[in-house]
Protein backbone atom coordinates (compact mmCIF):
# COMPACT_ATOMS: atom_id res chain seq x y z
CA UNK A 1 0.00 0.00 0.00
CA UNK A 2 1.31 3.32 -0.63
CA UNK A 3 -0.47 6.51 1.36
CA UNK A 4 -1.74 9.39 -0.76
CA UNK A 5 -3.64 12.72 -0.86
CA UNK A 6 -6.82 11.97 -2.22
CA UNK A 7 -9.14 15.53 -3.80
CA UNK A 8 -13.26 14.88 -4.35
CA UNK A 9 -13.01 18.35 -6.03
CA UNK A 10 -15.08 19.49 -2.62
CA UNK A 11 -12.57 21.98 -1.58
CA UNK A 12 -9.46 22.06 0.24
CA UNK A 13 -10.88 21.27 3.48
CA UNK A 14 -12.13 18.05 2.11
CA UNK A 15 -8.31 16.64 0.56
CA UNK A 16 -7.71 13.74 2.64
CA UNK A 17 -5.20 11.03 2.88
CA UNK A 18 -5.57 7.38 1.25
CA UNK A 19 -3.76 4.09 0.14
CA UNK A 20 -3.61 3.52 -2.90
CA UNK A 21 -2.44 -0.36 -3.65
CA UNK A 22 0.12 -0.76 -5.79
CA UNK A 23 0.44 -3.93 -9.43
CA UNK A 24 2.62 -6.68 -8.07
CA UNK A 25 3.96 -6.56 -11.64
CA UNK A 26 4.57 -3.94 -13.97
CA UNK A 27 3.07 -3.93 -17.75
CA UNK A 28 4.95 -3.57 -20.83
CA UNK A 29 6.37 -0.19 -20.86
CA UNK A 30 5.92 0.89 -17.08
CA UNK A 31 8.27 2.18 -14.35
CA UNK A 32 7.49 1.98 -10.32
CA UNK A 33 8.67 5.22 -9.14
CA UNK A 34 9.19 6.26 -5.64
CA UNK A 35 7.85 9.88 -5.26
CA UNK A 36 10.57 12.66 -3.74
CA UNK A 37 8.85 15.22 -4.71
CA UNK A 38 5.54 17.44 -5.72
CA UNK A 39 5.00 20.98 -6.98
CA UNK A 40 2.10 22.78 -6.91
CA UNK A 41 -0.15 24.70 -9.71
CA UNK A 42 -3.02 26.92 -10.17
CA UNK A 43 -4.40 24.06 -11.56
CA UNK A 44 -4.33 21.84 -8.61
CA UNK A 45 -6.39 24.26 -6.39
CA UNK A 46 -9.19 24.51 -9.17
CA UNK A 47 -9.21 20.43 -9.15
CA UNK A 48 -9.42 20.50 -5.31
CA UNK A 49 -12.41 23.64 -5.87
CA UNK A 50 -14.33 21.08 -8.33
CA UNK A 51 -13.56 24.06 -11.01
CA UNK A 52 -11.86 21.73 -13.30
CA UNK A 53 -13.82 18.83 -14.34
CA UNK A 54 -16.39 19.04 -11.44
CA UNK A 55 -16.15 16.57 -8.08
CA UNK A 56 -15.25 13.24 -8.11
CA UNK A 57 -16.70 10.35 -6.72
CA UNK A 58 -14.41 8.07 -5.90
CA UNK A 59 -11.83 10.74 -5.23
CA UNK A 60 -8.86 10.94 -7.33
CA UNK A 61 -5.05 11.14 -6.24
CA UNK A 62 -4.16 14.57 -6.63
CA UNK A 63 -1.29 16.94 -8.48
CA UNK A 64 0.30 16.41 -11.81
CA UNK A 65 4.13 17.39 -11.30
CA UNK A 66 6.63 14.73 -9.82
CA UNK A 67 10.44 14.32 -9.18
CA UNK A 68 11.40 10.61 -7.82
CA UNK A 69 13.43 7.70 -8.53
CA UNK A 70 13.06 4.43 -10.68
CA UNK A 71 12.31 1.81 -7.65
CA UNK A 72 11.73 -1.53 -10.83
CA UNK A 73 11.27 -1.16 -14.67
CA UNK A 74 9.05 -3.53 -16.78
CA UNK A 75 11.35 -6.05 -18.95
CA UNK A 76 11.24 -3.78 -21.91
CA UNK A 77 12.39 -0.61 -20.59
CA UNK A 78 15.83 0.30 -22.00
CA UNK A 79 15.72 4.00 -20.78
CA UNK A 80 16.14 4.00 -17.51
CA UNK A 81 17.58 2.36 -14.81
CA UNK A 82 17.10 1.50 -10.90
CA UNK A 83 18.02 5.13 -9.22
CA UNK A 84 17.73 7.10 -11.62
CA UNK A 85 16.68 10.30 -10.65
CA UNK A 86 13.34 11.47 -12.59
CA UNK A 87 10.62 13.80 -13.59
CA UNK A 88 7.00 13.35 -15.08
CA UNK A 89 5.71 14.60 -18.25
CA UNK A 90 2.11 15.69 -16.91
CA UNK A 91 -0.11 13.90 -19.69
CA UNK A 92 0.55 9.98 -19.65
CA UNK A 93 0.64 9.88 -23.66
CA UNK A 94 2.40 13.21 -25.45
CA UNK A 95 5.42 11.92 -26.86
CA UNK A 96 6.70 14.22 -29.63
CA UNK A 97 4.16 16.76 -32.10
CA UNK A 98 1.05 18.38 -31.73
CA UNK A 99 -2.01 17.39 -29.12
CA UNK A 100 -4.56 14.80 -30.40
CA UNK A 101 -7.91 14.13 -29.38
CA UNK A 102 -7.26 10.72 -27.69
CA UNK A 103 -3.92 12.10 -26.05
CA UNK A 104 -5.78 15.22 -24.18
CA UNK A 105 -7.67 12.68 -21.92
CA UNK A 106 -4.33 11.16 -20.33
CA UNK A 107 -3.53 14.11 -18.30
CA UNK A 108 -2.72 13.82 -14.37
CA UNK A 109 -4.42 14.77 -11.50
CA UNK A 110 -7.72 16.28 -13.02
CA UNK A 111 -10.81 15.23 -15.15
CA UNK A 112 -11.00 11.64 -12.82
CA UNK A 113 -7.23 11.20 -14.08
CA UNK A 114 -5.05 9.90 -10.90
CA UNK A 115 -2.49 12.15 -9.91
CA UNK A 116 0.91 12.18 -8.53
CA UNK A 117 0.81 13.04 -4.55
CA UNK A 118 1.78 9.10 -3.91
CA UNK A 119 4.94 7.60 -1.91
CA UNK A 120 4.78 5.16 -5.21
CA UNK A 121 3.05 5.19 -8.17
CA UNK A 122 3.34 3.08 -12.05
CA UNK A 123 3.93 5.64 -14.35
CA UNK A 124 4.32 4.77 -18.78
CA UNK A 125 8.29 4.95 -19.11
CA UNK A 126 8.01 6.80 -22.56
CA UNK A 127 6.27 9.71 -20.29
CA UNK A 128 8.81 10.09 -17.40
CA UNK A 129 12.53 12.67 -17.92
CA UNK A 130 15.56 12.47 -16.62
CA UNK A 131 15.97 14.98 -13.86
CA UNK A 132 18.46 17.33 -14.09
CA UNK A 133 21.80 16.21 -12.11
CA UNK A 134 22.28 19.46 -10.48
CA UNK A 135 18.46 19.76 -9.16
CA UNK A 136 16.96 18.82 -5.51
CA UNK A 137 13.90 16.38 -6.53
CA UNK A 138 11.92 19.54 -5.09
CA UNK A 139 13.58 21.79 -7.60
CA UNK A 140 12.64 18.58 -10.20
CA UNK A 141 9.71 18.52 -9.16
CA UNK A 142 8.60 22.37 -10.86
CA UNK A 143 9.97 21.45 -14.11
CA UNK A 144 6.46 19.49 -15.07
CA UNK A 145 3.92 21.69 -15.93
CA UNK A 146 5.25 25.57 -14.65
CA UNK A 147 8.59 24.81 -16.53
CA UNK A 148 7.65 23.16 -19.77
CA UNK A 149 4.74 25.84 -20.22
CA UNK A 150 6.62 28.87 -19.94
CA UNK A 151 9.10 26.90 -22.26
CA UNK A 152 6.52 26.47 -24.29
CA UNK A 153 5.57 29.94 -24.37
CA UNK A 154 8.69 32.06 -24.75
CA UNK A 155 10.91 29.38 -26.84
CA UNK A 156 8.80 26.45 -28.71
CA UNK A 157 6.30 28.55 -30.00
CA UNK A 158 7.49 31.89 -28.70
CA UNK A 159 10.86 31.72 -30.93
CA UNK A 160 12.60 34.47 -28.25
CA UNK A 161 15.62 35.92 -29.72
CA UNK A 162 18.50 37.90 -27.94
CA UNK A 163 17.07 41.26 -27.32
CA UNK A 164 14.12 41.30 -27.90
CA UNK A 165 11.40 41.99 -25.11
CA UNK A 166 9.41 39.50 -22.86
CA UNK A 167 6.57 40.56 -20.81
CA UNK A 168 5.34 38.35 -17.83
CA UNK A 169 2.79 39.08 -15.43
CA UNK A 170 2.89 38.49 -11.70
CA UNK A 171 5.07 36.16 -9.64
CA UNK A 172 3.96 32.72 -10.15
CA UNK A 173 5.41 29.62 -11.11
CA UNK A 174 5.02 29.86 -15.10
CA UNK A 175 6.03 33.36 -14.78
CA UNK A 176 9.39 33.38 -12.89
CA UNK A 177 10.42 30.19 -15.17
CA UNK A 178 9.72 32.24 -18.24
CA UNK A 179 11.82 35.62 -17.39
CA UNK A 180 14.45 33.08 -16.03
CA UNK A 181 14.45 31.18 -19.12
CA UNK A 182 14.15 34.78 -21.50
CA UNK A 183 17.09 35.77 -19.56
CA UNK A 184 18.90 32.98 -20.47
CA UNK A 185 18.39 33.36 -24.21
CA UNK A 186 20.05 36.92 -23.54
CA UNK A 187 16.24 38.85 -23.67
CA UNK A 188 15.08 41.68 -22.15
CA UNK A 189 12.11 41.24 -19.65
CA UNK A 190 9.15 43.66 -18.06
CA UNK A 191 7.14 41.73 -15.21
CA UNK A 192 3.66 43.52 -14.14
CA UNK A 193 3.33 43.09 -9.96
CA UNK A 194 1.01 44.94 -8.23
CA UNK A 195 3.14 44.31 -5.02
CA UNK A 196 5.70 46.14 -5.12
CA UNK A 197 8.12 44.34 -2.91
CA UNK A 198 7.28 41.13 -4.57
CA UNK A 199 8.34 43.02 -8.17
CA UNK A 200 11.72 43.86 -6.72
CA UNK A 201 12.21 40.64 -5.25
CA UNK A 202 12.44 38.89 -8.78
CA UNK A 203 13.88 41.87 -10.09
CA UNK A 204 17.13 41.45 -7.65
CA UNK A 205 16.88 37.97 -7.90
CA UNK A 206 16.55 37.19 -11.51
CA UNK A 207 18.02 40.52 -12.96
CA UNK A 208 14.70 41.87 -15.13
CA UNK A 209 15.09 45.14 -17.11
CA UNK A 210 11.98 46.81 -15.62
CA UNK A 211 8.66 46.42 -13.52
CA UNK A 212 5.07 47.77 -13.86
CA UNK A 213 1.86 48.27 -11.73
CA UNK A 214 -0.74 46.72 -13.64
CA UNK A 215 -3.11 48.39 -10.84
CA UNK A 216 -2.44 51.28 -12.78
CA UNK A 217 -4.53 52.41 -15.88
CA UNK A 218 -2.14 53.00 -18.79
CA UNK A 219 0.30 49.87 -18.11
CA UNK A 220 0.70 49.26 -21.32
CA UNK A 221 1.58 52.70 -22.35
CA UNK A 222 4.48 52.02 -19.63
CA UNK A 223 5.56 49.21 -21.28
CA UNK A 224 6.06 51.02 -24.49
CA UNK A 225 7.53 53.72 -23.35
CA UNK A 226 10.36 51.18 -21.54
CA UNK A 227 10.60 49.31 -25.21
CA UNK A 228 11.39 52.80 -26.73
CA UNK A 229 7.85 53.03 -28.45
CA UNK A 230 8.35 49.33 -29.94
CA UNK A 231 6.08 47.36 -27.36
CA UNK A 232 7.30 44.01 -26.53
CA UNK A 233 8.04 40.84 -28.60
CA UNK A 234 6.86 38.15 -26.76
CA UNK A 235 3.90 37.91 -24.12
CA UNK A 236 3.30 35.13 -21.62
CA UNK A 237 0.34 35.94 -20.63
CA UNK A 238 -1.57 33.85 -17.50
CA UNK A 239 -3.70 36.09 -16.49
CA UNK A 240 -6.24 36.28 -19.66
CA UNK A 241 -9.75 38.72 -19.11
CA UNK A 242 -8.73 42.59 -19.14
CA UNK A 243 -4.77 41.32 -18.66
CA UNK A 244 -5.20 39.98 -22.42
CA UNK A 245 -6.74 43.03 -23.87
CA UNK A 246 -4.13 45.29 -22.39
CA UNK A 247 -1.28 42.84 -23.37
CA UNK A 248 -2.27 43.22 -26.51
CA UNK A 249 -1.66 47.05 -26.37
CA UNK A 250 1.18 46.57 -24.89
CA UNK A 251 2.62 44.24 -28.17
CA UNK A 252 4.76 45.41 -30.90
CA UNK A 253 4.75 44.32 -34.23
CA UNK A 254 5.21 40.65 -35.52
CA UNK A 255 4.59 39.96 -31.94
CA UNK A 256 3.91 36.48 -30.26
CA UNK A 257 1.56 36.15 -27.36
CA UNK A 258 1.20 33.32 -25.31
CA UNK A 259 -1.96 32.80 -23.66
CA UNK A 260 -1.97 30.36 -20.60
CA UNK A 261 -4.57 30.84 -17.95
CA UNK A 262 -7.09 32.51 -17.02
CA UNK A 263 -7.09 33.43 -13.68
CA UNK A 264 -8.25 37.32 -14.05
CA UNK A 265 -11.62 36.06 -15.89
CA UNK A 266 -12.57 33.26 -18.94
CA UNK A 267 -13.62 35.96 -21.14
CA UNK A 268 -12.51 38.58 -22.61
CA UNK A 269 -12.44 41.31 -25.51
CA UNK A 270 -10.41 43.71 -27.91
CA UNK A 271 -10.17 45.21 -31.15
CA UNK A 272 -9.75 42.71 -33.88
CA UNK A 273 -8.05 45.41 -35.96
CA UNK A 274 -4.89 45.63 -33.26
CA UNK A 275 -4.45 42.42 -34.01
CA UNK A 276 -4.39 42.38 -37.35
CA UNK A 277 -2.52 45.96 -37.97
CA UNK A 278 0.57 44.96 -36.16
CA UNK A 279 0.46 40.74 -37.27
CA UNK A 280 0.34 39.66 -33.93
CA UNK A 281 0.34 35.56 -33.48
CA UNK A 282 -2.04 34.62 -30.68
CA UNK A 283 -1.49 31.43 -29.26
CA UNK A 284 -2.77 28.99 -26.82
CA UNK A 285 -0.51 26.98 -24.83
CA UNK A 286 -1.72 23.98 -22.69
CA UNK A 287 2.23 22.34 -22.13
CA UNK A 288 3.84 20.82 -24.71
CA UNK A 289 4.85 17.79 -25.65
CA UNK A 290 7.52 14.70 -23.32
CA UNK A 291 10.14 15.70 -26.34
CA UNK A 292 10.21 19.27 -25.73
CA UNK A 293 10.31 18.71 -21.88
CA UNK A 294 13.46 16.75 -22.59
CA UNK A 295 15.11 19.59 -24.74
CA UNK A 296 13.93 22.24 -21.38
CA UNK A 297 15.71 19.72 -18.84
CA UNK A 298 19.04 19.52 -20.77
CA UNK A 299 18.81 23.08 -20.89
CA UNK A 300 18.03 23.46 -17.69
CA UNK A 301 21.33 21.28 -17.09
CA UNK A 302 23.19 23.05 -19.40
CA UNK A 303 22.55 26.56 -17.87
CA UNK A 304 22.40 24.94 -14.16
CA UNK A 305 19.73 26.83 -13.75
CA UNK A 306 17.82 26.88 -10.43
CA UNK A 307 13.85 26.80 -10.18
CA UNK A 308 12.61 29.75 -7.33
CA UNK A 309 11.14 27.57 -5.00
CA UNK A 310 9.11 29.79 -2.43
CA UNK A 311 8.45 27.28 0.38
CA UNK A 312 8.54 22.97 1.08
CA UNK A 313 5.95 21.34 2.97
CA UNK A 314 5.89 18.09 4.37
CA UNK A 315 3.61 15.55 2.98
CA UNK A 316 1.75 15.93 6.57
CA UNK A 317 0.93 19.27 6.07
CA UNK A 318 -0.10 19.13 2.24
CA UNK A 319 -3.75 21.43 3.23
CA UNK A 320 -1.11 23.93 4.28
CA UNK A 321 0.83 23.78 1.05
CA UNK A 322 -2.32 24.31 -0.74
CA UNK A 323 -3.82 27.22 1.32
CA UNK A 324 -0.62 29.11 0.88
CA UNK A 325 -0.66 28.98 -2.96
CA UNK A 326 -4.24 30.05 -2.72
CA UNK A 327 -3.18 33.15 -0.67
CA UNK A 328 -0.86 34.24 -3.48
CA UNK A 329 1.26 35.43 -1.08
CA UNK A 330 3.67 33.08 -2.62
CA UNK A 331 6.65 34.16 -5.62
CA UNK A 332 7.74 31.13 -7.84
CA UNK A 333 6.56 27.18 -7.10
CA UNK A 334 5.16 25.51 -3.83
CA UNK A 335 6.31 22.23 -3.05
CA UNK A 336 5.40 19.49 -0.52
CA UNK A 337 8.38 17.19 0.01
CA UNK A 338 7.50 13.25 0.78
CA UNK A 339 10.73 12.26 1.27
Amino acid sequence: MSKCLLTDGQGIDSLKFGERELPNDLSTGEVLVEVRAVSLNYRDLLVARGDYGGQYDPPIIACSDMAGVVLKTAADVKSFRIGDKVVNHPFRHWPAGKMNSNWIHTMVGGIGVDGVLIEKLVYPAEALVKMPAHMTFEEGSTLTIAGLTAWAAVVTHGKTQPGEWVLVHGTGGVSIFAAQIAKLIGANVVLTSSKEEKAQLVKDGIGIDATVNYKNEDWPKQVREITCGNGVDVVVDTGGGDILTKSILAAGYSSRIALIGNIADRSTSFKLFDVIRRQITLRGIFMESCEELTAFATACESSKLHPWIDKVFPFDEAQDAFRHLESQNHIGKVVIKLK
